[in-house]
């Protein structure tokens, strides 16, 4: 499934208003179903016809939104003798090819997936621990804490007298945490990685983004540029911000190129912030720090003493 997109700005350009609502109605509409059938951008026009009224075409058409033969626009191409196209439909969309290759993506992950799982399953059937080599290693490399561990008396510590938690009646019994699986890759200290193999993220059900198969495009690229967010904004670093929270927690969104853009906005927001507040702080004594305690009096009866100066040169 994939989305018509429309800038969270859509609301208020001045096309927009221009055009009034019953245009951008049926703006949506071909919008939608240029995605749907992955024309990018490209309309018949009896579809064209069918959807909306003379009127409403020649709004869209006298606005800019929408294209016919032999057009201006320098960024959009030209559409077939009888059809339209929408303006800067690629900008904001992905092309066939993108989503073609992005369903084919998730296809794949979704079998390898399912072939994992069916693989597990079998195993759990017929007896068989598919991790035991592992966990068998494990187990052996691990030092016996029963012969290793040194030898203490049953006498209380600290007290002359034994207390509740120094005998098993009454004590609390607290179990011990599970010890957790090595089946991972764990950040070692020189930069490197430790556990016995690492995990198939592959195995894993996808998360709706890459189900969904967004990605960066030129077109968000150059939206960014243009309004001026990518002066203050790592668009790649933010992007991967923005793919791993939405991979963390699972959610859908109808929108990704529209909410990857309120990403960057809030980003940019933030750097702003950051760049309007210095984040060097004068310590005491120190040109522009505050002056507190008996400085700020001395100060006060300096400035007393200043002003009394000045009326008595001025009487």
């Amino acid at each position: 499934m994939v989305w018509f997109a429309l800038d969270d700005g859509f609301d208020t350009h001045p096309k927009v208003r221009k055009a009034g609502n019953a245009a951008v109605g049926l703006f949506v509409r071909l919008g939608v179903h240029a995605t749907k059938h992955l024309t990018e951008g490209h309309l018949d026009g009896d579809i064209v016809r069918d959807y909306g009224t003379a009127a409403t075409i020649r709004k869209l058409i006298a606005v800019g939104m929408l294209h016919e033969p032999g057009h201006g626009c320098r960024r959009c191409p030209q559409p077939a003798d009888g059809g339209y196209y929408l303006h800067d439909y690629l900008d904001y969309n992905k092309s066939r090819a993108q989503i073609e290759a992005a369903r084919e993506a998730a296809r794949k992950r979704q079998q390898k997936g399912r072939d994992t799982a069916r693989a597990n399953r079998n195993g759990r059937d017929s007896g068989v621990n598919l991790n035991s080599n592992s966990r068998q290693n494990e187990r052996s490399s691990r030092p016996n804490c029963a012969e290793n561990a040194p030898l203490f008396d049953d006498e209380p510590a600290g007290q002359d007298g034994s207390s509740r938690r120094d005998t098993h009646e009454g004590a609390t019994v607290v179990p011990s945490p599970p010890i957790p699986s090595q089946n991972y890759d764990v950040a070692d200290v020189d930069g490197g990685t430790t556990g016995s193999s690492p995990v198939d993220l592959d195995a894993y059900a996808p998360s709706p983004i890459d189900i969904d198969g967004w990605t960066l495009t030129d077109g968000l690229r150059r939206w960014a540029h243009r309004d001026g967010y990518a002066t203050l904004v790592d668009l790649d670093y933010e992007t991967a911000q923005f793919l791993d929270h939405f991979r963390g927690n699972g959610s859908r969104r109808p929108n990704w190129n529209t909410e990857w853009q309120k990403w960057i906005r809030r980003a940019h927001k933030w750097a702003t912030e950051r760049s309007r507040t210095s984040n060097v702080i004068a310590l005491p004594g120190q040109p522009g720090a505050p002056l507190t305690g008996t400085d700020a009096k001395v100060a006060g009866w300096m400035a007393i003493a200043e002003q009394l100066r000045q009326q008595g040169d001025s009487a």
